[in-house]
C-alpha cells in the first residue's frame, strides 16, 4: 500500500451521512460546502470536487427549493417489495444551492412533471425513517395580508 492511502482515515458513508439524516428527522435538508473554496456539495465527500481541498467540509441547510433536471417514469417493476409499484417517477432536483439530488417528485401527476419546474423538499416520515421527496413549489405572489397597492406594481 502506498503511505498517503495507509495514513488517510476513510470515513465509511454511513457516518458521513450522519448529519444529512439528522437534518431529516427534524424536517431540514442538509448538505456540505467546502471550508475552503464554498463549493457546495451532496453527497459528501472526503475531498471537495471543485478545489480538492480535504474534508471534513462544514454542513449547511439548504434552502430546499429547486428545480427538475430530470426525469423519469418507470412503468415497470424491477424491483420486490418494499419498492414502489409501477408507474413511479425518479428525478434528479438541482437545488438551487448547487447539487443535484435523485428523488421522487410527489403532488403532482407523472405526466405533468416537467424539466425546469420549480419544486421544494417534502419530509417523508415512514417509523423511524424519513426520506426527502420534491413537490412543485407555489410561485412567490401576493398573498391576503399583501396591500392592493402593492399587488400590482404595474398600475
Amino acid at each position: 500500500m502506498k503511505a498517503g492511502i495507509e495514513s488517510s482515515p476513510i470515513v465509511p458513508m454511513v457516518e458521513r451521512l450522519a448529519q444529512y439524516r439528522a437534518g431529516l428527522a427534524v424536517g431540514e435538508l442538509r448538505i456540505t460546502r467546502c471550508r475552503e473554496c464554498g463549493t457546495n456539495e451532496f453527497p459528501p465527500r472526503a475531498a471537495c470536487a471543485c478545489c480538492g481541498a480535504p474534508g471534513p467540509a462544514e454542513w449547511i441547510t439548504s434552502s430546499g427549493r429547486g428545480r427538475v433536471w430530470s426525469f423519469v417514469v418507470f412503468h415497470k417493476r424491477y424491483l420486490s417489495d418494499p419498492a414502489p409499484r409501477p408507474p413511479y417517477n425518479v428525478a434528479v432536483v438541482q437545488l438551487v444551492e448547487g447539487p443535484k439530488l435523485i428523488t421522487n417528485i410527489v403532488g403532482i401527476a407523472d405526466s405533468d412533471i416537467r424539466v425546469d419546474m420549480p419544486v421544494e423538499a417534502v419530509f417523508d416520515r415512514h417509523g423511524d425513517t424519513v426520506v426527502v421527496r420534491f413537490r412543485p413549489s407555489t410561485p412567490a405572489g401576493p398573498t391576503a395580508d399583501t396591500p392592493a397597492s402593492e399587488q400590482n406594481p404595474s398600475r
